[in-house]
């Protein structure tokens, strides 16, 4: 079984630099470990559903799995793909807490938190997210359109984009600046918008961002 071939984009490895350079609590390592897992998962189950993974590229914009094109998934599949990840953050969260309180450190908790909040993130109903893409195959299971569910899918992204962009805004005004997390993901997911149209893929392969 061959691995899948690996890109990190120049801006990717930039912005980790500045990342790990300001970090003065060691967070970004548990994050950065947390993603890869994450995405661990969602090449676990796309193996185990027959998929094939030819590559994977990094960028500021987060993790694109290209695959082969030869795969024909199901919506079932899709939906159980896209879940793997945030359902792998969530059995770490559940199992860091559970070390935590045997007294294995509480810095387990802060681990256990991250993880449930990447799982809790990637499971909103936008497009660019694994909860997007499992509302999406939900729809088509249940017998909608795919016009339907993408109709569907484009609202409640927008929606999501306005609420963290206008929550974002307001926490970061009541905190003074100091509370930002919410504003950046609303810049990020308007920034996915804008870029994720236009990628190119290779011959014979598929992309997404899971």
């Amino acid at each position: 079984m061959r691995a899948p071939k690996l890109e990190v984009s120049g801006g990717a490895l930039l912005a980790a630099a500045i990342f790990l350079y300001l970090d003065k609590d060691g967070i970004v390592l548990w994050l950065f470990l947390a993603c890869a897992l994450h995405e661990l998962g969602h090449c676990l189950a796309i193996r185990a559903l027959g998929g094939k993974i030819r590559k994977m590229r990094i960028t500021c914009g987060g993790a694109e799995l290209c695959l082969a094109a030869s795969w024909q998934p199901s919506a079932k599949s899709l939906a159980v793909a896209a879940l793997a990840g945030p359902g792998v953050n969530l059995l770490l969260g559940m199992g860091s807490a559970l070390l935590a309180r045997k007294g294995l450190g509480t810095r387990l908790y802060f681990v256990g938190a991250l993880n449930f909040g990447l799982a809790i993130f990637n499971l909103l109903p936008a497009r660019w997210l694994d909860g997007g893409k499992a509302l999406e195959s939900l729809l088509l299971v249940l017998g909608k359109s795919n016009w339907e569910a993408e109709r569907f899918l484009k609202i409640c992204s927008f929606a999501v984009t306005a609420f963290l962009l206008i929550m974002g805004g307001f926490l970061s005004w009541q905190s003074a600046g100091r509370n930002f997390t919410l504003l950046i993901a609303g810049f990020w997911m308007m920034g996915t918008a804008v870029t994720g149209s236009g990628k190119k893929r290779g011959k014979n392969e598929i992309s997404t961002c899971f």
